[in-house]
């Protein structure tokens, strides 16, 4: 049995992938950043990834997840070094037909891979109040509930900040 790593790929985000990014950014976040993260990929172009499928396993099947050519990002995470030993999970999105298959996890270790090589020793990131599916993924990958943030969001509703501490570092 194929394991969900073998039929999806991490990889660096391109140009390309603008559109597919900004659909999943609609879908999941009810916004559009595309000037944001436009900005973001021209001065860090190492911070952005993207989940695909691997084309090699593209006709077999996980459970309900049967990879398609026409979907192409699945889902995406962008994230990079704000101030000297601290980084910053800005986005991290997943298409709703593809959540609960681990795609978010992947996306989540490559992006505290890379600020880890990047000397980053903690990463910080926020997560609406209500949403409980991911403050349970964040949690289990060591991530800790520090504060509330009011009013956080554009439609006025509260976030939780939360934090992880990298390679054993207080």
């Amino acid at each position: 049995m194929l394991l969900i790593d073998e039929l999806i790929i991490i990889r660096q985000f391109c140009p390309s992938d603008f559109p597919q990014v900004i659909e999943i950014e609609r879908e999941v976040f009810d916004e559009d950043n595309t000037l944001f993260y436009m900005e973001l990929y021209e001065f860090f172009p190492d911070s952005f990834y993207v989940a695909c499928e691997n084309q090699r396993f593209s006709r077999r099947k996980i459970g309900d997840f049967a990879a398609s050519t026409r979907d192409g990002v699945m889902g995406f995470v962008l994230g990079l070094v704000t101030i000297e030993d601290e980084g910053r999970i800005f986005s991290l999105a997943v298409k709703e037909k593809y959540r609960r298959l681990g795609i978010g996890r992947s996306l989540l270790e490559k992006i505290m891979s890379v600020l880890e090589e990047k000397g980053v020793k903690r990463i910080r990131l926020e997560v609406k109040e209500d949403n409980i599916i991911a403050q349970m993924l964040y949690k289990r990958m060591g991530f800790v509930e520090k504060r509330i943030v009011p009013a956080y969001y554009k439609d006025g509703s509260d976030a939780i900040l939360m934090m992880k501490r990298l390679g054993g570092y207080l």
